[in-house]
């Protein structure tokens, strides 16, 4: 094992010991406490740490650990071959971490393999290093996290978006719910965007459904539908002005 990755299993094991978003249960759990409540601008103002957790399936979990299924979303079949020489870009994985070939499911847009980018390399202060981040890189590299083209829409629409970083504990963006720019919310938070301890019980609550409803439209169970809720969220918000 290089120095980057027992670095990088040290860290990741010392964020399991506060889960955070890993124990979050919808009908019975408070909002985490490290969550930060940012503005868009505020969250696409942040600078990436280059932890590579985004870049591979295998940089966000333990070893020994199942693979779970993150952010870069459905492969296709051409796994992006033209911006490596002809040979694919994104590998999908066994839960194991072997390579494995590519399965028309991958391709689906429900579907989120875990994954491999022949691009990714390490460097020994536990950060990594981009072989294409000057050049041509797969649309979802150039849109995670910050620039999903329905965000701006979705705020419009009074939504709340919960960013798909709960399982990148080293993530500079981990943990962030992005609010529209007239939340109430914002009014809460002290320096860093996390929430000041002394909120009465109506504000806890209020936060409570807010987050609530955004993991839903995060990751949405039994059909539902995202943004469903949110005009009856917001009229409830206007009683806390």
């Amino acid at each position: 094992m290089t120095l980057n990755r027992t670095l990088r299993q040290l860290q990741n094991a010392r964020d399991r010991r506060d889960p955070e978003m890993y124990d979050y249960i919808p009908e019975t759990s408070e909002p985490p406490a490290g969550v930060r409540y940012m503005t868009l601008a505020e969250a696409q103002s942040l600078e990436c740490n280059m932890c590579g957790q985004c870049c591979g399936s295998e940089e966000a979990d333990l070893l020994g650990y199942p693979l779970k299924q993150y952010t870069f979303g459905p492969i296709p079949k051409h796994q992006w071959r033209s911006l490596n020489g002809g040979q694919p870009l994104i590998i999908p994985l066994t839960p194991s971490g072997r390579g494995r070939d590519w399965r028309p499911a991958d391709a689906e847009s429900a579907v989120h393999p875990a994954f491999r980018c022949e691009a990714l390399t390490h460097v020994e202060d536990g950060t990594t290093r981009c072989a294409l981040w000057q050049s041509r890189r797969p649309p979802p590299c150039d849109a995670f996290p910050t620039k999903a083209k329905h965000y701006p829409h979705d705020l419009k629409r009074g939504a709340y978006i919960l960013m798909n970083t709960q399982y990148q504990r080293l993530c500079t963006w981990v943990d962030v719910l992005i609010c529209p720019e007239d939340s109430v919310i914002l009014e809460w938070r002290k320096s860093n965007g996390t929430l000041r301890g002394r909120l009465s019980k109506e504000q806890r609550a209020f936060v409570a459904r807010v987050f609530r409803e955004a993991y839903g439209d995060a990751f949405p169970t039994n059909g539902a539908l995202p943004l469903k809720e949110w005009r009856k969220v917001r009229k409830a918000e206007d009683a806390l002005r």
